[in-house]
């Protein structure tokens, strides 16, 4: 995983955030190649959601 790539929730955990499971959103920052900086946005580009997650919250989007 990279920064500027797409990614899909696997959790549920944040909907109180704003995002759910499938959610898609784009890696801003690969921390330590565990854990990555992810904004969530909606269909007008504003974030719902920015913040670390875990790698395996998460998967690429191809």
């Amino acid at each position: 995983m990279q920064p500027y790539q797409k990614v899909r929730l696997l959790t549920n955990k944040y909907i109180e955030e704003g995002i759910k499971k499938g959610d898609i959103g784009v890696i801003l920052e690969d921390y330590d190649g565990n854990n990555f900086e992810v904004e969530f946005s909606d269909k007008n580009g504003c974030t719902i959601a920015l913040f670390a997650f875990p790698k395996e919250e998460l998967e690429l989007v191809e």
